[in-house]
């Protein structure tokens, strides 16, 4: 089941576009240098640039498959984080990203304006275990 339906309740969407098409997480496939985790792609089947509140402290967002692969390389993160892939923000400078850091593969977070892999901190495993399991929402929040 989609870790949408299944968020805990401290998190509530509040905004969302159109699902990603099957042709933009075809793209996103061929220029994704990782292998996509499922939930993301589960997730983007559902909608795009999802608004989640998180206990009304402050917003992340969840880029859709057309949007994760014009962010991605606008901000050039696989030329400074390499086999990584930026899936959101926290619309106040900081990326969500997949990448096999210092800890394991998961979900890290770093600021737009310093790219850097020493500079990730590991948020949560997955964005299942941060959205279902509050895993990491400390690493998130603004206190």
């Amino acid at each position: 089941m989609n870790v949408l339906a299944n968020m805990s309740s401290m998190y509530r969407i509040d905004a969302s576009r159109a699902p990603s098409t099957e042709e933009e997480m075809k793209a996103l496939q061929e220029f994704s240098t990782i292998d996509i985790p499922m939930e993301y792609i589960d997730i983007i089947r559902v909608g795009s640039d999802i608004e989640i509140n998180i206990g009304n402290e402050m917003y992340i967002r969840i880029w859709g498959a057309s949007g994760c692969v014009e962010l991605n390389e606008a901000y050039f993160i696989q030329k400074y984080i390499p086999n990584s892939l930026a899936i959101g923000d926290d619309e106040g400078g900081r990326t969500l990203i997949y990448f096999n850091g210092k800890n394991e593969f998961g979900l890290y977070i770093v600021d737009f304006n310093d790219l850097d892999v020493d500079e990730t901190v590991f948020v949560a495993p997955s964005i299942n275990d941060l959205l279902t399991k509050n895993v990491g929402v400390e690493k998130i929040l603004p206190y």
